[in-house]
């Protein structure tokens, strides 16, 4: 991805972190008041997880995935501080073998450098509407 603002580049940095399942790498680019607002389709996750300890809980908590991949398409700068990333998330799980695929759009507000906030929404529309762009 070519010609992407600062702020464009933290969420990319932060998307393919998880991804690699960097725990070093997700603190780098995490602010320490993060908070993370999971997907609603993450059965079995707390609605929320914030810090750099939360990082760190999010990260034990794909554990039981196989894997877990995060390939951002798309990032739109909302506003001097917002990103919305749109990516495709696959997954496979360990124990059961299952695939899951899955488009996410996420609202990544970064301060400082550094990711304050990921909220995942469930339609495109409804996360540029967040982010103050409208749908």
């Amino acid at each position: 991805m070519e010609g992407l603002s600062e702020n464009a580049r933290v969420a990319l940095k932060g998307a393919e972190a998880l991804s690699d399942r960097d725990l070093e790498a997700m603190l780098e680019v995490a602010h320490p008041e993060i908070e993370y607002v999971t997907h609603p389709g993450f059965v079995g996750q707390p609605p929320a997880y914030r810090g750099h300890e939360g990082v760190r809980h999010w990260l034990k908590a794909l554990e039981p995935w196989e894997s877990f991949q995060v390939d951002v398409e798309e990032l739109i700068d909302t506003s001097a501080d917002t990103v919305v990333a749109v990516s495709r998330v696959t997954a496979r799980g360990s124990g059961s073998g299952v695939d899951v695929e899955m488009r996410t759009y996420d609202v990544v507000t970064v301060v400082d450098g550094k990711i304050r906030r990921r909220r995942h929404y469930e339609t495109r529309e409804d996360a540029l509407e967040a982010a103050g762009a409208g749908g």
